[in-house]
């Protein structure tokens, strides 16, 4: 009965520690909006959500990235490929939405609409470019 009730235990632990939400943040080196996104909002991320949720940062100019792209850009609604895709930053909450491009200042409202994602409210979207995941598709397989 103890190893039984040892076993439950860890494996109660094991799935507390598993992240409930997957930020995946695609830029370039040289993007300075990619810079401020990643210096300013993915610490203030790391620090509500902490083991909550795994922050994936992925350069656009590597190939493995640009399959990856290409595989959360399917699952998005109204969103085209095009000669203007790969507009960097592009932000994706997994399951929830994607966030082309940002600007110093947004840090604040990309929050809200993380905390309002995460807490199933109506997003506002009143001058940004955001695009939605169709009904019940994710990206992260595991998530």
């Amino acid at each position: 009965m103890k190893k039984l009730f040892l076993v439950l235990l860890l494996f109660l632990s094991g799935c507390q520690n598993r992240p409930q939400y997957y930020l995946y943040v695609y830029y370039a080196k040289t993007c300075p909006h990619c810079r401020s996104f990643i210096q300013v909002v993915i610490p203030e991320l790391e620090e509500e959500y902490g083991s909550q949720m795994d922050i994936i940062q992925l350069d656009i100019d590597e190939e493995s990235s640009i399959e990856s792209y290409a595989k959360t850009c399917h699952l998005l609604e109204d969103y085209v490929v095009n000669d203007n895709s790969g507009s960097v930053p592009f932000i994706v909450l997994d399951g929830y939405f994607a966030w082309v491009g940002y600007q110093m200042g947004e840090d604040q409202e990309f929050l809200e609409m993380v905390r309002q994602a995460i807490a199933g409210e109506e997003l506002s979207v009143d001058n940004h470019e955001i695009y939605f995941f169709k009904e019940g598709q994710t990206f992260h397989e595991g998530g």
